[in-house]
């Protein structure tokens, strides 16, 4: 190529990128680069004044969409299976379970486009239904007041508002039992707290005196374990916990509360039974863990 051809191309790429140049600074719509013919409504285009290449989607124009997404949180197990049943399919909806046991926290995910089993079959992993059980107002009651402290009257309300949760356990106070201990508190809350003594039986019996010379001694039992019947979750079975009932005695004044035994183990039971219920009525994968986890 001659000296004089090569400066004409030289000469002629330079006008090009001024004409460029100039259109891109003085044009402000942006330009369709690519339209999608087989998926209505995708459009790429050049947006000015740089010039970067966008994606613009308008799904929304669509009469249709063109897939199921979608993340919705149900109230109760039922809803939850039925929503599994009516959109997922055996092969491309998996469940699953964060639990913290110790901590009172239990969460159902179901993804209902996961991958499938094949690697030939991933999915976008976008629908979603999601379930949090509610606990009951028992077991909000009894965890609520678990290791805190009550004064004589305070137990004895306590005991008397919750009655029908004490269960009868053998070995265990019955509810009249409690109830008659609770009222025994009650009636002793202004008399000072003198002595105890472990009976045969395995109760504590409490001597209390209405001035120090003694002349008057009332004596009442407590038992040193009772069982309590309670639902865990809202509108679910009874489950039976055992409870130890402590006391703490200063300056005579006398004070209880009650622990509750593996409270968390019950909880990991009663879980349990209802990821056996999702499972048969579903048919589909259960996993342990987090499905969205980095």
């Amino acid at each position: 190529m001659s000296t004089e051809n090569t400066a004409q191309m030289l000469e002629t790429l330079a006008d090009t990128a001024n004409i460029a140049e100039t259109l891109a600074r003085e044009m402000k719509a942006p330009v369709e680069v690519m339209h999608c013919h087989e998926i209505p409504n995708i459009h790429r285009v050049a947006l000015p004044p740089g010039w970067s290449i966008a994606e613009r989607d308008d799904e929304k124009l669509d009469l249709l969409p063109r897939r199921k997404k979608a993340a919705v949180t149900l109230d109760d197990t039922d809803g939850f299976i039925d929503y599994i049943k009516r959109h997922g399919s055996i092969n491309n909806c998996t469940l699953w379970c964060q639990a913290d046991f110790s901590e009172g926290k239990i969460r159902f995910l179901s993804i209902l486009n996961d991958h499938g089993e094949d690697s030939t079959e991933p999915d976008w992993r976008d629908h979603t239904a999601a379930f949090s059980p509610r606990f009951s107002e028992e077991w909000k009651t009894w965890t609520g007041m678990h290791k805190k402290t009550f004064r004589q009257a305070e137990f004895a309300e306590f005991i008397e508002q919750n009655l029908p949760d004490i269960a009868g356990k053998e070995g265990f106070p019955s509810g009249a039992q409690m109830l008659e201990m609770a009222i025994n508190f009650e009636a002793n809350q202004d008399m000072r707290f003198k002595s105890s003594m472990r009976l045969q039986s395995g109760a504590v019996q409490f001597n209390f005196v209405q001035s120090d010379d003694n002349q008057t001694i009332a004596k009442m039992q407590m038992f040193e374990r009772f069982a309590i019947g309670i639902p865990v979750f809202l509108n679910g079975d009874a489950y039976l916990i055992d409870a130890r009932l402590r006391y703490r005695v200063r300056e005579g004044v006398l004070t209880f509360w009650y622990e509750l035994i593996r409270p968390d183990k019950t909880l990991e039971a009663t879980t349990r039974d209802m990821i056996k219920i999702i499972r048969e009525k579903t048919g589909n994968p259960f996993f342990f863990g987090n499905p969205f986890a980095k």
